[in-house]
């Protein structure tokens, strides 16, 4: 996930397009602090307004143009109190990388208490142990810093209030815009006769600013030719294409031909990496998407990776519970599977009752074991039976046909308790379906009212779930309800598709009509669907009930398979049973349709 001087680069041209286009009137009228280390300048320029992110968190620093809002914490830091009083009103009239790093240097004309006009110049450091926000004047004096680098963190280089801005070191690293191609292959082969063995990429990162690892494999990657050897060694690499290669993205950067793409893995779903170059290297193991712009791609990238990250630590709580219940669910079916295995065998203690009784005649109190002919059976074979010394033959016979009853009444109870448990079982599968697909907090307290409402979860404690009124009655705090995902056929019916179990009952037996279709996926847990046809006025095609049938399977535990059998009916074909579990129905009169699950 490189935020690298290429991206840094595509970022700047985007904002100096804007800067030009406005002839020197991009102004600054709003500064937010959304996080401790991130800062929101909202800029209007030629008639519209736009949010520039300077984000110098040290895991993923940044800087980009966002679509997302932000408001203000309770309490503001000194470092924004400085930026509101200096920056304000302020107009951008220059945004550049220093040399080809992630440092960003803003020009800024601005005015003093007393009108004066006065230069101010503001340094955003995209480099993460030392990311930084840093406001100087004219003379680049040090104003504030959002992080103060004193003598004790750092000897070579410090960040305090009245030093002089002095830019990050970059160790050894050269300029890659600014060599020749001479140079370049004179490094090489100084280098092929030293260390033969080092591999192209680990040699481009080593020796020029700005390279991210996923670069400059890419570089070795389509440089190698046939091989497609991302870490072949610079012995074996021909130099000259490796030259050609690294000359033509060096050319791509100075000429802002940038191509901003995001990288999944082959499912389409798990985020792998994001460029400002299309990338090959993976080959079939991922596609891309492309995007207009490059903060438009890392607005999308960070707010789905953080997102998701938010989502999945949130539920964790929900998840401990599935699988504390899921576990407990199947060890308890296995003991009722034996149970009832040992209930099939009943039988022969009724048997055993009726031989005894058959011959009660001869047998006598004291014996350990009777040897009786068995008239059940053809030929009627001698059985043993193993008797109680201490009982009589009748009082034996009468153990027998108690313990024969007893697994007889246990049998019908036991078969009860498995259905049950495997309805349980079947619940908590479609709970953990929902919840892999939940993107947001309201469809995750929802998953998590549904649960403590089955039984599953414990209720949250009181304050998190209530509030007091004004008259002081506690009343409970009530999320809205989400709403179901929406889709259109090719024909232009609406499709519905529920997002958990209770909104999937919602949908089934609340919003859908009886000439309504309802479709599931087949005996594995996933989202009712509905397409909507009663207030049409006209009837679906094939073509529409193959649209609904696919988005069924693409919110199913089957999307990831090839072919997906869909179950689809009339909504008044389906019915609750009294007492199921939420998402639970019963249907008939279906059709099934099999089918590739959609996107």
């Amino acid at each position: 996930m490189p935020y690298d001087a290429g991206v840094a680069a595509a970022v700047c041209y985007e904002l100096m397009s804007r800067v030009e286009a406005a002839d020197g009137r991009a102004r600054i009228e709003k500064i937010l602090q959304p996080a401790k280390e991130q800062i929101i300048l909202r800029i209007y320029a030629k008639g519209e307004s736009f949010n520039l992110c300077l984000d110098a968190d040290a895991n993923s620093p940044k800087v980009y143009i966002t679509n997302q809002t932000a408001e203000n914490p309770p309490s503001m830091s000194a470092f924004y109190s400085i930026l509101r009083k200096y920056l304000i009103n302020a107009k951008i009239s220059g945004v550049s990388l220093i040399d080809f790093d992630r440092i960003f240097e803003f020009r800024l004309d601005a005015s003093d208490e007393m009108g004066f006009s006065r230069t101010l110049w503001l340094y955003v450091e995209c480099i993460r142990k030392q990311s930084n926000i840093i406001l100087c004047g004219e003379s680049k004096k040090i104003i504030a810093s959002l992080k103060t680098v004193d003598f004790s963190t750092s000897e070579l280089r410090q960040v305090l209030n009245g030093f002089e801005y002095i830019k990050p070191l970059s160790g050894d690293k050269k300029n890659p815009l600014e060599i020749s191609g001479e140079e370049f292959l004179t490094e090489l082969e100084n280098d092929i006769n030293s260390s033969p063995d080092i591999s192209a990429c680990d040699w481009l990162l080593s020796k020029y600013q700005g390279m991210s690892p996923l670069i400059t494999r890419e570089i070795a990657f389509i440089a190698s030719k046939s091989l497609g050897d991302a870490f072949i060694t610079i012995e074996k690499i021909d130099r000259n294409i490796l030259r050609f290669y690294f000359f033509e993205l060096i050319n791509q950067i100075k000429n802002n031909k940038f191509t901003p793409v995001v990288l999944f893995d082959d499912t389409g779903e798990k985020l792998l990496d994001f460029s400002y170059i299309n990338i090959r290297q993976y080959g079939n193991k991922s596609s891309g998407r492309n995007f207009e712009s490059m903060s438009e791609l890392i607005d999308f990238y960070f707010d789905k990776k953080d997102r998701d990250n938010r989502i999945k630590q949130k539920s964790l709580d929900i998840f401990k519970v599935l699988a504390n219940a899921s576990s407990r669910l199947n060890k308890k079916i296995k003991v009722l599977e034996r149970e009832l295995e040992e209930c099939g065998n009943r039988d022969k203690f009724r048997i055993y009752g009726d031989l005894i009784t058959a011959n009660i005649y001869k047998l006598k109190k004291g014996e350990e074991k009777y040897f009786l002919e068995n008239f059940y059976e053809e030929n009627m074979p001698v059985t043993e039976i193993h008797a109680d010394k201490n009982l009589t033959p009748s009082q034996n016979a009468q153990k027998f046909y108690k313990k024969y009853n007893k697994l007889k009444s246990a049998e019908y109870h036991l078969t009860k308790q498995t259905e049950l448990t495997n309805n349980d079982i079947i619940y908590i599968d479609s709970v953990f379906e929902s919840l892999t697909r939940a993107l947001s907090e309201r469809e995750l307290s929802e998953i998590r009212l549904e649960l403590t409402e089955s039984g599953f979860m414990k209720p949250l404690k009181r304050g998190k779930t209530e509030k007091i009124s004004k008259s002081g009655v506690k009343k409970q705090k009530q999320l809205p309800v989400s709403k179901p995902q929406e889709f259109k056929s090719a024909n232009g019916f609406k499709i519905l598709c529920g997002r958990n179990n209770k909104q999937n009952d919602e949908l089934t037996f609340r919003t859908a009509s009886k000439n309504d279709i309802w479709f599931h996926a087949q005996k594995i847990p996933g989202s009712h669907v509905i397409l909507l046809c009663d207030n049409a006025g006209r009837s679906p095609e094939d073509k529409d009930i193959e649209d609904a049938a696919k988005i069924a399977a693409a919110f199913s535990k089957g999307r990831n398979m090839p072919l997906v059998p869909v179950d689809y009916a009339y909504a008044r074909y389906v019915k609750k049973p009294g007492g199921a579990k939420p998402g639970f129905v019963t249907y008939s009169n279906f059709k099934t349709a099999i089918v590739k699950p959609g996107e």
